[in-house]
């Protein structure tokens, strides 16, 4: 039977692999996404307890140390605008990686459905060819019979 060779094998293979780093990519956009969230919970809950512990504090050490807290909270708040912005680039960033990844998903399925179909054709090709040379071996064995008692009579009367 003749090898079943299909031509688009080397672009199904790198939509594949294309789909595997799309896919690690994303799973990289997700953990970096976690850590930009944790990062921004961690420093809110670190002011929030500073306001606390700056609630709990008489009037006059809290005066002083309000002072240096409202001197940081820009610097805090700029802090935190900038977590925020990175953590909405990266969840930007996810949403077209989730695009492509469904688009060269969609490809690499069109793909494998597109050689399914080439192989069952060439398997139903491959099954008439055989089934032909079956056919044409039958007829010539068949022949050769019917002409083996013929010539072999012939034989046998010229040596007579």
């Amino acid at each position: 039977m003749k090898r079943f060779h299909w031509p688009l094998q080397r672009l199904a293979d790198v939509t594949a692999q294309r789909e595997s780093v799309l896919r690690m990519e994303l799973l990289d956009l997700a953990r970096r996404i976690g850590a930009l969230r944790q990062e921004s919970l961690r420093r809110t809950a670190c002011v929030r307890a500073l306001l606390e512990e700056l609630a709990g504090l008489d009037m006059l050490h809290r005066l002083e140390q309000q002072d240096l807290f409202q001197r940081c909270a820009s610097a805090h708040r700029v802090e935190l605008d900038r977590l925020g912005a990175a953590l909405a680039a990266a969840v930007q960033q996810r949403k077209e990686k989730t695009q492509q990844l469904l688009r060269v998903r969609a490809r690499r399925k069109t793909l494998e459905r597109l050689r399914a179909e080439a192989l069952r054709r060439h398997l139903l090709e491959q099954g008439r060819l055989e089934q032909k040379q079956f056919d044409e071996t039958a007829h010539i064995a068949f022949a050769r019979e019917r002409l083996a008692p013929a010539t072999g009579e012939a034989r046998l009367a010229g040596t007579l």
